[in-house]
């Protein structure tokens, strides 16, 4: 089931979820940065999630995202990636928000899975390369950043989706697709606005 199609008469509750295409949503995405480790080569063809595990990896995404959103506030140097950076901040805390209400809602403790975990260090290292730099080439290169961690993370939502079987859970995952998607096509726009200011102006004779 695409992300964006939730039906009405979804199965309730399944212990576990199986996330049968996160092979190739996360392959796809950040092959480059993960996959050489042999813990991905080894668990992603059958990994498995339980609903606290689905919640925790949101809640990891978010942070992730909040975490980018605060340093490019203060490091970026074009107005318009600080203004991106501010509206990512807000929505993925609002996205932070729902889900502390939808755990409560469901009585259960979230739980990061392994995945988080690796995803986590590679946000360090990302974070850490950031740091390091500053004007234009911190905007550019935050915000092919963002391009890269919002897709990835739509395509694990997606493989998760899928996959659940607990209707409220599915139900967030489907509502939280639009907002990554959004957030994609601000970057991309930007993107493209910093790759034309780089440009050299044309000179009429």
């Amino acid at each position: 089931m695409n992300l964006t199609e939730a039906g009405p008469n979804t199965p309730r509750q399944v212990p576990m979820t199986r996330i049968r295409n996160l092979t190739f949503g996360i392959v796809a995405v950040i092959g480059s940065i993960l996959v050489g480790c042999a813990f991905f080569q080894q668990v992603l063809p059958g990994l498995t999630l339980s609903d606290a595990n689905v919640v925790g990896l949101l809640d990891s995404i978010d942070e992730g995202e909040m975490d980018a959103a605060q340093l490019a506030q203060t490091q970026a140097s074009d107005p318009d990636v600080q203004a991106f950076a501010g509206r990512v901040l807000n929505e993925h805390r609002d996205l932070a928000e729902a889900n502390g209400r939808l755990a409560a809602q469901l009585s259960l403790e979230p739980e990061r899975p392994s995945l988080a975990s690796h995803l986590k260090q590679a946000h360090e290292q990302a974070m850490r390369s950031l740091r390091a730099l500053s004007g234009a080439a911190f905007d550019r290169a935050y915000v092919r950043y963002e391009i890269q961690q919002h897709v990835q993370a739509f395509n694990v939502l997606e493989a998760a989706a899928e996959s659940e079987d607990n209707v409220t859970l599915k139900q967030e995952l489907v509502r939280t697709g639009p907002d990554l998607l959004s957030h994609i096509s601000a970057a991309r726009a930007l993107e493209r606005h910093l790759g034309s200011e780089q440009r050299p102006a044309i000179v009429s004779r």
